[in-house]
C-alpha cells in the first residue's frame, strides 16, 4: 500500500499545474481561436475556443478525478461512463429553458490520441445544432471537450480534429 501511495504522490508531483497547462495551450487549434481561460475552484481549468465567425464554439475542461485512476484506454468502461455523464449533463434541460433539446446519435472511439466521443443532434430554440462531447485523459487528469455548431451539410469546423489536437496540447505534445 505504501508503494502505491508513493507512486501516486510521485505522479501528482510530476504532472504540470493547471496554470502551466493554460499557458501552453495554443492560441489557435484546428481553426478555433482561444478566448477566455478560467481556473475554477476544485482543480478545474476551463478554456473557451471559437471559430473566427463563431459558427462553431468549444469549451475545454481539464479536471482532476478526486484520486481515481485515469484510464489510458479510450474504449475503457470508465471513460465511457465519463462520456455518459457528460451527455446526461447536456441533455437535461436547464430549469425554465425548454428551448434546448439534444439527443445522442452515436459514439465513437478515436484511438489516437485516445478519445471517446458522443455525437449529439438537436436544437437550441429553432436552430438545429450538432454537439460533439469528447473525453480523454492527460497527465493524471480528465479532459472534456464540447464543440457546438449549427447543423448543416457543410460543417463549420472539424469537431473531432479540434478535440484530438486539444488533448494533445493538454498533454504537451
Amino acid at each position: 500500500m505504501l508503494i502505491i501511495g508513493a507512486c501516486a504522490a510521485l505522479d501528482e508531483s510530476q504532472r504540470p499545474s493547471l496554470e502551466a497547462i493554460a499557458a501552453r495551450m495554443p492560441a489557435e487549434i484546428a481553426g478555433f481561436q482561444r478566448g477566455e481561460t478560467l481556473q475554477r475552484p476544485a482543480d478545474v481549468l476551463t478554456l473557451d475556443y471559437a471559430t473566427p465567425n463563431r459558427a462553431a464554439v468549444a469549451t475545454v475542461l481539464v479536471f482532476g478525478t478526486g484520486g481515481r485512476s485515469v484510464p489510458a484506454d479510450p474504449a475503457s468502461a470508465e471513460l465511457d461512463r465519463e462520456v455518459s455523464s457528460a451527455v446526461m449533463e447536456v441533455t437535461e434541460a436547464p430549469q425554465g429553458r425548454t428551448g434546448r433539446r439534444l439527443t445522442e446519435r452515436s459514439r465513437v472511439t478515436i484511438a489516437d490520441p485516445g478519445l471517446r466521443c458522443a455525437v449529439m443532434e438537436g436544437a437550441f430554440g429553432r436552430a438545429p445544432v450538432t454537439r460533439h462531447v469528447c473525453v480523454g485523459a492527460a497527465q493524471g487528469r480528465m479532459v472534456k471537450v464540447q464543440v457546438t455548431m449549427a447543423t448543416s451539410r457543410t460543417p463549420a469546423a472539424d469537431a473531432t480534429a479540434f478535440a484530438a489536437e486539444t488533448l494533445r496540447a493538454v498533454r504537451g505534445r
